[in-house]
């Protein structure tokens, strides 16, 4: 898969960026991930470079993404867009989805039987991280199995980098963006999408029909995407190189 292309037109992109794997290194503890100052000046340039145009997209919350990168704002989509803010200054909008309580307390009551398991629950679903305890990833992806045919109706299960996230069906990346593009400031600009995982997989078909440019970071079998970064290291690099065109 080649690099993306370094001669793109940059005042007419409108820039979705995947967070976690893509912005910023995969972390043992989310919480306590937080974005480095010069990334943040980088992305507000971006932002204002590109007329309000870039919008992260991430799993997780959009309160959790501001506070990563505070004290910056931009367009977000939180929770695989159960949650969206267009504008930086305006309230974010949140699905009504919600787990059954009794299919919740279940996940609950698993991740608690061992302390290297994380659960993370967000607007419309939770996430069961097993980074600190790779030793029960059979165990976990039999829970986690076990457990759809319940929700499958409304809900899918994404197996992701060491972690299963249960979300609603309504929502995902890909709609997210194809929300975003039907509205100001990102219509009629050609979409731009980096991703680093198989919950980025939608996000990258939706924005292959828009004849738009698919970056997928690191491994990249099987991926939809179209072009690739080796690291996150590399995706600093392609944005500062789009920021310095946009300079000119």
């Amino acid at each position: 898969m080649p690099a993306p292309p370094d001669n793109l037109e940059p005042s007419n992109l409108a820039l979705f960026l995947d967070v976690d794997g893509t912005l910023l290194d995969i972390e043992d503890h989310p919480a306590g991930v937080q974005a480095e100052p010069l990334l943040v000046a980088l992305l507000a340039r971006l932002s204002a470079g590109l007329d309000g145009a870039l919008s992260l997209i991430s799993g997780r919350p959009v309160a959790d993404i501001d506070r990563i990168f505070a004290p910056a704002r931009f367009a977000t989509a939180g929770a695989h867009g159960a949650e969206m803010r267009l504008h930086p200054d305006d309230p974010v909008s949140s699905t009504t989805w919600s787990l059954p309580t009794p299919i919740l307390e279940k996940i609950r009551a698993f991740a608690a039987n061992d302390p290297g398991l994380l659960l993370e629950e967000k607007r419309g679903g939770v996430s069961l991280h097993y980074r600190r305890a790779p030793q029960l990833e059979k165990e976990c992806t039999k829970f986690a199995h076990r457990l759809l045919p319940e929700i499958e109706t409304d809900f899918r299960l994404i197996a992701g980098k060491m972690v299963f996230e249960f979300a609603p069906k309504a929502h995902h990346k890909g709609a997210a963006i194809n929300e975003m593009m039907r509205r100001d400031p990102f219509t009629g600009r050609r979409a731009v999408f980096v991703g680093d995982d198989v919950t980025d997989e939608d996000g990258f078909r939706a924005v292959n029909a828009r004849s738009g440019i698919t970056i997928r970071v690191g491994g990249n079998r099987g991926s939809e995407a179209e072009y690739s970064l080796p690291d996150v290291a590399a995706v600093r690099s392609w944005l500062e190189s789009i920021e310095r065109r946009l300079s000119h």
